[in-house]
């Protein structure tokens, strides 16, 4: 446990602490493969990727959710990921400051961005515990 008397602060940029080279989905898949992969990995949400790789959206499992909230039935309506994925994918670039990501996660309302570089090819994805890793102490001067 920190001394009591450090405070914390944020220090560090996307590219520290995001994961390289993340699990993506084709938009074509089925929603049950999605659900299997969501449950084996505890992940809560993965880049939305065509058929030639390129990033097209980004799916979470609040749009998974969102299939059961909706009133009537469903089950015709949502086949695939492209049926729920969200448009655009919420991105930021590597070299942005942790605390700037932190900002983006709370104005967008999502656990998780997709990092991409300038002609938007992906190069990670960063969650909210991963932004936590940049905390770091320091002494109160008082």
């Amino acid at each position: 446990m920190k001394d009591s008397k450090a405070y914390p602060y944020l220090k560090g940029r996307v590219e520290d602490v995001m994961i390289r080279n993340p699990v993506t989905v084709e938009k074509g898949e089925s929603i049950a493969s999605l659900v299997e992969l969501f449950t084996s990995h505890h992940y809560h949400g993965v880049p939305v990727v065509d058929s030639s790789g390129r990033l097209v959206g980004i799916v979470r499992d609040s749009e998974v959710l969102s299939i059961f909230a909706k009133k009537g039935p469903f089950a015709g309506e949502y086949r695939t990921v492209k049926d729920i994925m969200h448009v655009p994918p919420l991105v930021i670039g590597p070299k942005k400051t942790i605390q700037e990501a932190v900002l983006k996660t709370f104005k967008d309302g999502t656990r998780f961005l997709v990092v991409v570089d300038d002609s938007g090819a992906i190069l990670g994805v960063i969650t909210r515990i991963d932004l936590i890793r940049g905390i770091r102490w320091r002494q109160d001067p008082a």
